[in-house]
């Protein structure tokens, strides 16, 4: 039911917002509903809050991401794609390498010092925001969804498979690891290891160009750490080292995919937002199943095992799809 309406939300925003939206409206509407969810999370005293809270997120991924990677990447020369795409991606890791730490010294001493902060720190977008130059974006669903035809099941795949990265690690490491200091230490370490695994690949897939090679040992990688975080759940290093490595394939794999849609020249603006539509789909039935194993498994096995075979199915598509790709540059 979760995933039904998650995916029939996209589909309205998608419907409503076609041709109507501009790019600066839109993300003025993602930075105010960013304060709400701020808001909604200061003190939880219901999970209908949480709930709400997330289904906030949702809409903010929809409004700003949308334009957003549309803007970004139609500033961007083909010959730098990488590049850019490693950069862009490399943000978030770099946050996660000095926030967490920060908030989690904070928290020590008081929680309401981490939302002042939260607030303070949105106002910078705000400002930034007045001098974008504004556009608009007319698509319908079947236009986008058309426009990612050749990568939406790598797109939905991927999404799928992320589950591990926004669900199972961040969730299942609390039963690690319980104090705000020492959580913010782990999600820096992982901030640390994105950011070299992104800006070391990021240039090198530029002057190979031919991106798409790099997805078959990495996906096939985080397919097998996937497996392995199965044998993992019983001591908390071998958790932090899987955790690890998924955090140094998984930027590459977000640089290199995201990029593999940008390579096939569609028209972004359409593609961009098809994108997100297919990335919540995917994300929506990954966390639900998530959800399922975190509800009835006393201890997380079997999705290990989904998830890792739902990434198996990335290279193989890969490959089965060879013939059909090859008409693209990329290749």
């Amino acid at each position: 039911m979760l995933t039904f309406w998650g995916v029939l939300l996209m589909i309205l925003l998608v419907k409503f917002f076609g041709q109507k939206l501009d790019s600066k409206t839109s993300w003025y509407i993602a930075i105010i509903l960013s304060y709400v969810y701020i808001l909604l999370l200061i003190k939880i005293v219901s999970p209908y809050q949480l709930y709400l809270a997330f289904f906030i997120n949702g809409l903010i991924t929809f409004f700003f991401y949308a334009f957003y990677n549309s803007a970004y990447f139609e500033a961007t020369s083909q010959k730098n794609i990488g590049k850019s795409s490693a950069l862009m991606f490399s943000i978030g890791p770099l946050i996660s390498l000095v926030a967490p730490l920060f908030a989690g010294s904070l928290a020590q001493i008081n929680y309401l010092y981490i939302w002042i902060l939260s607030f303070f720190f949105f106002l910078i977008p705000l400002y930034f925001v007045r001098s974008q130059e504004s556009f608009t974006i007319k698509y319908s669903v079947r236009e986008i969804i058309e426009e990612i035809r050749s990568t939406r099941l790598f797109i939905f795949i991927g999404a799928f498979w992320e589950a591990m990265a926004f669900g199972m690690i961040p969730i299942y490491t609390l039963f690690f690891i319980k104090t705000p200091l020492g959580y913010g230490a782990f999600l820096s370490y992982l901030g640390m290891i994105g950011i070299l695994a992104n800006l070391s690949l990021g240039v090198f897939t530029d002057k190979m160009q031919k991106r798409v090679f790099f997805l078959y040992p990495v996906t096939l990688a985080m397919s097998a750490v996937t497996f392995l975080f199965s044998l993992a759940t019983v001591n908390i290093y071998y958790w932090i080292i899987a955790s690890g490595v998924i955090q140094f394939f998984y930027p590459i794999y977000n640089n290199v995919s995201l990029a593999m849609v940008v390579d096939t020249k569609p028209d972004l603006k359409k593609a961009i937002v098809g994108r997100e539509l297919v990335l919540s789909l995917g994300r929506i039935v990954g966390l639900s199943l998530a959800f399922l194993s975190f509800t009835f498994e006393r201890q997380p096995f079997y999705i290990f095992i989904v998830l890792g075979t739902v990434m198996l199915f990335f290279p193989l598509a890969l490959f089965w799809r060879t013939k059909v790709v090859k008409k693209y540059s990329y290749l």
